[in-house]
């Protein structure tokens, strides 16, 4: 047991080394190519932070609905780091950042398959934690929270950006006044606001 703890945590002591190094050549990038560099990150923070609040939405619906969730994963590939939280799911982010999936008990893999090996060796107590075995309006409060996450998550974005920095509209300014037209007539001047 000793021996396994010890190579979980070398383990994840080099996952923080791994980590760290990308944080660093990710810096040292926006130094060099700040403008560029900044725009593909940015990108790629966007992106992580709408597919966490997608997996979120499955992930909180699946735990109200009783379902045992064994993984939430931000990410796919080998796993950058991670940890496990008190009902006993493994929060990880992994080593390519395009997509995520939150991992029911009774799944074969990221995609939700059944696994019914898994299943047939179930006790009537883990049956009741088991997402395919829940009521089909519980599943489809599920598989529909990730979406439904999105939206209003959307809505709470737009809602804040317009509160607090108003919605953008151009002046409307005389750029230009051509003599005898009737703006010239009327004494507009260049730089007018109307």
């Amino acid at each position: 047991m000793a021996e396994e703890t010890k190579s979980v945590a070398t383990r994840n002591f080099s996952n923080a080394i791994v980590l760290l190094a990308c944080i660093g050549f990710v810096v040292y990038l926006c130094m060099q190519y700040s403008e560029k560099v900044s725009s593909v990150i940015l990108s790629f923070v966007g992106l992580g932070v709408v597919i966490f609040i997608h997996e979120l939405g499955h992930f909180l619906v699946a735990r109200w609905c009783g379902v045992k969730v064994t993984a939430f994963s931000i990410g796919f590939g080998k796993e950058v780091c991670g940890f496990y939280d008190r009902h006993g799911t493994r929060w990880r982010l992994a080593r390519i950042p395009l997509g995520g999936y939150v991992k029911f008990m009774d799944d074969a893999n990221g995609a939700s398959m059944p696994d019914q090996q898994a299943m047939s060796k179930m006790t009537k107590e883990e049956r009741t934690s088991s997402f395919h075995n829940k009521p089909v309006w519980q599943r489809a409060l599920v598989v529909g929270a990730g979406p439904i996450a999105n939206f209003i998550f959307a809505i709470i974005v737009f809602a804040l950006l317009f509160a607090f920095l108003g919605q953008r509209t151009t002046t409307a300014r005389v750029d230009e006044v051509v003599d005898g037209m009737p703006a010239a007539e009327a004494g507009f001047h260049k730089g007018d606001i109307i």
